[in-house]
């Protein structure tokens, strides 16, 4: 029997790596792809609505419910049909519920339907705090999402970089 040197064992692995590596990897992303891609074919219509009717790009809307929710997946979602993460704060009169995010006992809207969750999302931009962000061209997605930043929407230092990263990986 032959013995295999350690060099031709090294090019073997990286040849089947190289071989096997993008179906893995396609595979992969076909389990991720299908659970952004059910979401953006479930809500893109409201999205688009929204983007006419209150001049919020549909691509904005789209990224952050598929971040906030984990894709309608998230126990946020599911249970409260807050797609947004949209907490509570002063004005809110109607359900709520208390999950851990900044703190450990933070207060959630809770809403009758998804689609309620994404009209008082399109309400809540249009709050003084993101006005600036209207000044915005509606095609201008990176300016929306620095935007929104910026406005504290989230305090996630990365918040822009990630919704932008789910537009352009998910179109």
């Amino acid at each position: 029997m032959k013995k295999v040197s350690k060099r031709d064992s090294v090019i073997f692995i990286i040849i089947l790596s190289l071989l096997l590596l993008p179906g893995m990897s396609a595979l992969a992303q076909a389990k991720r792809y299908k659970a952004y891609d059910d979401y953006v074919d479930t809500y893109k219509s409201i999205a688009l609505d929204h983007m006419k009717k209150h001049k919020i790009p549909a691509s904005i809307t789209l990224a952050q419910g598929l971040l906030e929710s984990g894709a309608g997946k998230s126990s946020l979602a599911r249970d409260a049909n807050n797609h947004f993460g949209i907490k509570c704060h002063k004005d809110w009169t109607g359900g709520k519920v208390y999950k851990a995010d900044d703190n450990p006992n933070d207060c959630f809207r809770v809403y009758g339907s998804a689609e309620d969750s994404y009209e008082d999302h399109a309400q809540f931009l249009k709050k003084q705090r993101y006005s600036s962000l209207f000044e915005l061209k509606i095609t201008d997605y990176r300016g929306w999402a620095k935007g929104l930043q910026q406005c504290g929407y989230a305090t996630d230092k990365a918040y822009a970089n990630k919704l932008i990263k789910v537009i352009e990986d998910y179109e």
